[in-house]
């Protein structure tokens, strides 16, 4: 999406200066049905297997995310490849630079939703919620434009970095949003409001859901908050972005800044050396000693 032109001339410059090398780390999604999901998994598989990537491939029935890291030829070639099948051609890709692989292995595998979550008769395409550009966003809040800008990731992510005027619904699992009946009608129905996440995948339907809960003006940021960043510097943002692979985090600039997360929660711990928080610490000690 964002041009293979510059990173292939990012890639050759760091070869020919003798640097670290500079893989391309990158994320996409598209919901669109898939049939024959067997077949389509052993091809990815295969073709996985024939370059030396790194990163995850999840495929269900409603489509397809992707996260790859590689250098720039074996990322080329990868995205090449893919666009000979039509339901994957011209998919839109977040590209991030790194000295390092963020992933340790590769996976492909099925999954019953890409995305999940409790309501069975939510599907992506069936609602007509609108995609909002970055820099358009940017504008309405260089404004001050009245409108509901709602935070749709997890607590822990909330608390890591958000929009200085975002407002969130305190989901612990996005899975679980049909549980904020109450938050939801605290919001008002007659202002547009404009949701946002990540890369954008749980926006394709926490928007949806919010036209079904009688939001008429439903917006989704086009290219989630990763692309927000890279357009606009990080204006109107504080903190870092949590991403899902071993970066941990990002920061306005698309570096990565590392913090040691508790395994349960993913709040932040200052002992390096603890694996859970004091809170999940003391649950797992009462269910260790019921056990």
């Amino acid at each position: 999406m964002f041009g293979l032109i510059s990173a292939q001339k990012i890639y050759v410059a760091s070869v020919m200066i003798n640097l670290n090398p500079i893989y391309i780390n990158i994320s996409g999604y598209r919901f669109t049905p898939i049939e024959n999901i067997d077949n389509t998994l052993n091809q990815l598989k295969a073709l996985c297997a024939d370059l030396d990537i790194k990163g995850s491939i999840y495929l269900a029935c409603e489509g397809i995310n992707i996260g790859l890291s590689g250098n720039i030829l074996e990322i080329q070639t990868f995205r090449k490849r893919l666009d000979h099948d039509q339901r994957f051609s011209g998919i839109k890709f977040h590209e991030l630079y790194s000295q390092y692989r963020p992933y340790n292995k590769m996976t492909v595998k099925t999954k019953t939703e890409l995305v999940p979550i409790e309501d069975s008769s939510l599907k992506v395409g069936d609602f007509n919620h609108q995609y909002l550009p970055p820099l358009e966003l940017k504008q309405w809040l260089d404004e001050q434009k009245d409108f509901i800008l709602l935070d749709m990731r997890n607590d822990f992510e909330f608390e890591l970095g958000t929009f200085d005027r975002a407002t969130q619904l305190n989901l612990h699992r996005f899975r679980k949003l049909q549980t904020k009946a109450k938050e939801l009608a605290k919001l008002p129905k007659d202002k547009p409001i404009v949701t946002f996440c990540t890369g954008g995948i749980r926006c394709e339907k926490a928007a949806p859901y919010l036209e079904k809960y009688g939001f008429d003006q439903v917006y989704q940021l086009e290219g989630g908050i990763i692309e927000y960043l890279r357009l606009t510097k990080g204006a109107h943002w504080h903190g870092n972005c949590f991403v899902f692979d071993d970066r941990v985090t990002i920061n306005k600039q698309l570096a990565p800044e590392q913090f040691h997360l508790c395994t349960d929660c993913q709040c932040i711990l200052e002992d390096l050396d603890a694996e859970f928080c004091e809170s999940c610490l003391s649950q797992h000690q009462v269910q260790d000693a019921v056990v």
